[in-house]
């Protein structure tokens, strides 16, 4: 067994609008401990041009496929507001699929799968300015963007339908539960994200849920 198969490995799943680099300090700075995988999703950096996907469903079974060879061994999952979405599909996929389930499941920044859009409107149906407004008060998009109207023309596409992936995503738990344990994070004065309704992972993960 190489060192590589040895260690573990963390798939990292970006936020709506966001690229695989996001993680890359991780990279470096794990690189003794695990093996992180920043997950590449369509229509951002080096896969801009792909096409956008129709459902969260079509998406996650895409990258199951494509992310399969990842999971020999031990591994968890690390998903960023959509991205701990996706991971949780992600992992149900395998699990139905026979395959080996995560050993930790890591969420941050996202309401459980049923509550997607809590207390707010869509954004994805927002006009531009509208839509523009929602990003300033989300936060985490740099102004450089914000402020470039050629810029936001290149970005808004890929994003918004990021938005319209999540907001119209249905659950359904005929499909089963995450069978592994969680660890779920929600930043102090988040306004899109509920302590309540980050809580509510735990009825859709087998194991213990370890809220931050």
């Amino acid at each position: 067994m190489t060192l590589q198969q040895s260690r573990p490995t963390l798939l990292c799943l970006p936020p709506a609008g966001v690229g695989p680099s996001l993680f890359r300090p991780w990279t470096l700075s794990a690189a003794g401990a695990m093996r992180v995988h920043p997950v590449s999703l369509p229509g951002r950096e080096a896969r801009f041009n792909d096409p956008l996907p129709a459902s969260l469903d079509a998406l996650a079974d895409r990258l199951a496929e494509e992310l399969e060879p990842q999971i020999t061994g031990c591994y968890a999952v690390f998903g960023y507001s959509m991205g701990a979405l996706l991971g949780y599909e992600l992992g149900r996929r395998w699990v139905r699929w026979g395959l080996r389930a995560p050993d930790m499941f890591f969420a941050l920044g996202c309401n459980a799968p049923d509550r997607m859009v809590l207390d707010r409107k869509p954004f994805h149906t927002m006009n531009s300015e509208d839509f523009r407004q929602a990003l300033v008060d989300l936060g985490g998009i740099h102004d450089e963007i914000l402020n470039n109207a050629e810029a936001m023309a290149l970005f808004e596409p890929a994003l918004r339908n990021d938005f319209r992936l999540c907001e119209t995503y249905e659950h359904s738990l005929e499909r089963g539960r995450l069978t592994c344990s969680a660890h779920v994070f929600v930043a102090d004065g988040d306004d899109f994200i509920g302590w309540d309704a980050a809580c509510a992972w735990s009825g859709f993960v087998s194991g213990k849920v370890e809220m931050h």
